[in-house]
């Protein structure tokens, strides 16, 4: 998948064969401190470091549901549901359980509490597991992949809690990973820990035909893939009357190309190394084509029916869920 810092091959007017892919920071040029990581993180290690923190990414990821909270659906009948939607009279066989006894105590009839019914929406999750995810420019900061594992079990948690139809989607092409019970978050981690396993570092967004229709999906990446690859999935989606929403995992250095001097490029699919000097220019440059690729990302994406939801790895993982909570369809909105 094509990273915005290896679109410096381009400014630097450098040819590269084989297509763009992702590229990473190693450092300074003849020494000095390297931009850790140099390499990137194998799929692997990544995998063994989540499941033996798996426990207490769950904890967090719940923490994080409840602090941007969540409600039902509602959908403007009696049904199963917390709020209130009217009183009836009873009916000759009522349950007695079924009665409101303070309405009831008002008049010589007897009345039953209804509710709202709830609607639960069909949402698909999907994360990125190429190498571009497995990146960071500090090692205060998380990977983005596993930022995405976060996100994702997060919005899962809060979903769950809404009543909603929870489906983990892989990029095979085989049906989706219904999550249901009590036990559902955990077997989403496990399932998201072993596709990491079995990556082969292919860049590929999930196939739209294993989307179910009607539905919304939740794609945890970096956004860095090729424009038109991107809009082509997401046509196929619509075609299947699904909504697909991006949130954007971005690591703060890809935003604003913080390296000064000669710093070495190497890429982390297969790219060719390249060595540029980071002066006022190339930030310029690199700044104009960030932007571009953003703008093109936004116009995809709404031209689909949901703008991206960015968010920078330095910043609490409550905003970005804060934000898909306020999309239309999402959170409380029908």
């Amino acid at each position: 998948m094509r990273s915005p810092l290896s679109f410096l091959t381009r400014l630097s007017g450098r040819p590269r064969p084989g297509p763009e892919r992702a590229a990473s920071p190693s450092g300074p040029a003849g020494g000095g401190s390297p931009f850790l990581p140099r390499h990137p993180v194998a799929a692997a290690a990544l995998a063994d470091s989540l499941a033996s923190r798996l426990p207490t990414l769950i904890v967090a990821a719940r923490r994080i549901a409840q602090n941007a909270g969540g409600g039902p659906h509602p959908r403007r009948k009696a049904g199963v549901g917390e709020e209130f939607w009217q009183y009836r009279p009873a009916t000759p066989g009522e349950a007695a359980t079924h009665i409101d006894w303070r309405q009831s105590a008002r008049g010589d009839r007897a009345f039953v509490r209804e509710h709202e019914a709830q609607t639960p929406h069909t949402i698909c999750i999907w994360c990125d597991n190429s190498a571009s995810m497995r990146w960071r420019s500090a090692d205060s900061l998380p990977l983005k992949a596993e930022r995405a594992f976060l996100l994702a079990l997060a919005c899962a948690a809060m979903l769950l809690r809404q009543g909603e139809d929870i489906r983990l989607l892989g990029t095979t092409g085989a049906p989706p990973l219904r999550l249901r019970g009590r036990q559902a978050l955990e077997r989403m981690a496990q399932a998201l820990i072993a596709a990491l396993r079995a990556t082969v570092d292919e860049p590929a967004l999930p196939l739209a035909a294993a989307i179910p229709a009607r539905s919304r999906v939740l794609l945890f990446g970096d956004g860095l893939y090729p424009v038109p690859q991107l809009s082509a999935f997401l046509r196929a989606a619509t075609a299947r009357q699904a909504t697909c929403t991006l949130v954007e995992i971005i690591d703060p250095a890809e935003t604003t190309l913080p390296y000064e001097g000669h710093t070495r490029f190497t890429g982390l699919e297969d790219e060719t190394t390249v060595l540029l000097n980071g002066d006022a220019t190339l930030r310029h440059d690199y700044s104009a084509v960030w932007a571009r690729h953003q703008d093109q990302l936004r116009t995809v994406c709404q031209a689909a029916g949901s703008p991206p939801v960015p968010h920078l790895t330095d910043q609490p993982p409550e905003q970005a869920l804060l934000a898909l909570h306020a999309l239309p369809g999402m959170g409380n909105r029908p």
